[in-house]
């Protein structure tokens, strides 16, 4: 059994010097190391114990190097692999890494080479240790009322929620589209006192205008062609509760009228009666638009804006949360109905890196949808790749999928990759060590090696302030998410 803190390493080579080399070297660094010459002496061991890392030799006695990643891959897809390879054998070594493994070295071998090596794929698997933590922390910090987040906006949300449930003022949800705001919506009335009543919402913008009044008010029976019996309007249903106005926008400027007066006199007259009927709920509106703007161009009465937004409620978009990915598909497996029929119950290191790289210019509904089409592909119990949208639509792509450069190698992509976040995490806090380490997961010691690593000084960024760009450009690799380093919990 390792500590908490100890990493275990798994060392497959058939030249006992080489793996008495890494051993020595590995264990130096405070790694528990075992040492193996073939592939069946691997596989016994990794039946036997728990490893994070391996790194396996391209030759070994009884099988290709590339056949023992794969089954590895297949068997233990949580463990990382590193592929020790000759010159001769590049080519194997990339093909081994588009079958799963996490980096490739080749010999002879430098020490430096081999540390950095491992320590990214031990920082990578931070990840999952963080995710694994979270799973045991969703219901009681994270969650609230079926959303979850660990940004600290959403959370002042929740609080707002939280204070709104207890009252019936009017509340404006904005955002963009797909940022949650039904969701919600729906927390404020099943956590207030009306939620004994019923929750009615409507998207104002499926109706024509026509319609859409016979939907609000309800009709008597004659009062137009097809109206052969009477019928109960959305907001007399929802006497008593809540209603939910999804994209106020597109109401037309007689609709506003009507609507301002039931929401000041409380009446409502079906059409075609004569009859004013007392009604009684809250009402919730939605838009992904600027209502300021519709005001100013005569397309919203101002006395209906002012009606409508008594408490604002302003959702982030997704992107601007990228810390939540991790926590939103951790709660999409584990509520999914097609997910539990098919096992799937987990995402891969690589797959969760896809995932918190894009943009989500579609937020949390499209994240939902991408791992929807995720699972219908996973074979087993693991997502290993996910499809991201919009890679064939023409246009410009999303600013973190834009500009990157895939023709260097692995390695020096991923020396841009972290010195454009660590530029990005010290524009963000002003050069500040202890906020940058903070976002980042990590000691003041790590991001100060890191930094000293890359040549970057914090007097760069002391002066320019936090950017008002979410993303930064640095060396030519193109915009890159703002990530944070986990830690191991």
């Amino acid at each position: 059994m390792t500590s908490p803190g100890e990493t275990r390493i798994l060392v497959v080579d058939e030249d006992p010097q080489v793996g008495r080399q890494l051993g020595e070297l590995f264990r130096a660094q405070g790694h528990v190391v075992d040492c193996v010459l073939d592939g069946r002496g691997a596989i016994a061991a990794l039946e036997q114990k728990d490893y994070s890392l391996a790194f396996v030799d391209f030759r070994i006695r009884d099988t290709n190097g590339l056949h023992l990643v794969r089954d590895m891959k297949e068997r233990w897809p949580d463990l990382d692999v590193v592929m020790v390879t000759g010159h001769a054998t590049i080519q194997g070594a990339v093909e081994a890494i588009r079958i799963g493994a996490s980096d490739y070295v080749t010999k002879p071998f430098e020490v430096e080479e081999i540390l950095l090596a491992t320590e990214k794929v031990i920082e990578k698997r931070r990840l999952v240790d963080e995710i694994a933590w979270l799973r045991g922390q969703l219901a009681e910090r994270y969650s609230f009322a079926n959303m979850v987040s660990r940004n600290p906006r959403m959370h002042e949300i929740f609080s707002q929620i939280e204070a709104l449930a207890q009252n019936d003022a009017t509340v404006l949800l904005t955002g963009e589209s797909g940022t949650g705001k039904e969701l919600c919506a729906r927390a404020i009335h099943f956590q207030g006192r009306r939620r004994g009543g019923k929750f009615v919402a409507i998207n104002c913008a499926a109706f024509p205008d026509t319609l859409l009044e016979s939907e609000l008010f309800g009709y008597q029976r004659g009062a137009f062609t097809g109206a052969i019996a009477d019928r109960v309007g959305k907001i007399e249903l929802a006497s008593g509760g809540t209603l939910f106005l999804d994209e106020i926008e597109s109401i037309s400027l007689g609709m506003q009228l009507k609507l301002l007066r039931v929401l000041e006199e409380h009446e409502i007259e079906r059409l075609g009666g004569n009859k004013r009927i007392r009604v009684n709920m809250r009402v919730i509106a939605a838009t992904n638009v600027s209502l300021d703007e519709l005001v100013a161009r005569g397309a919203m009465r101002e006395d209906f804006y002012y009606r409508v937004n008594v408490v604002p409620i302003d959702l982030p978009p997704l992107r601007d949360r990228i810390e939540d990915v991790p926590l939103l598909v951790n709660e999409f497996l584990r509520n999914s109905e097609m997910a539990k029929d098919r096992g799937v119950d987990r995402v891969s290191n690589r797959a969760l890196q896809q995932l918190m790289s894009w943009d989500w210019p579609g937020n949390v509904r499209e994240l939902g949808n991408v791992l929807e089409r995720s699972i219908l592909r996973s074979q087993g119990g693991v997502i290993r790749e996910v499809d991201l949208p919009g890679r064939d639509r023409r246009g410009p792509e999303p600013a973190r999928a834009r500009g990157t450069d895939y023709e260097v190698p692995l390695k020096e992509f991923l020396r841009r990759a972290e010195r454009d976040y660590l530029a990005h995490v010290l524009r963000k806090h002003r050069g500040g060590i202890g906020a940058s380490a903070k976002h980042a997961l990590v000691d003041a010691a790590t991001l100060h090696r890191k930094m000293k690593a890359h040549g970057i000084r914090r007097e760069e960024f002391r002066a320019r302030g936090r950017a008002r760009d979410p993303e930064v450009e640095v060396g030519g690799v193109g915009r890159l998410p703002a990530v944070p380093l986990p830690t191991r919990h």
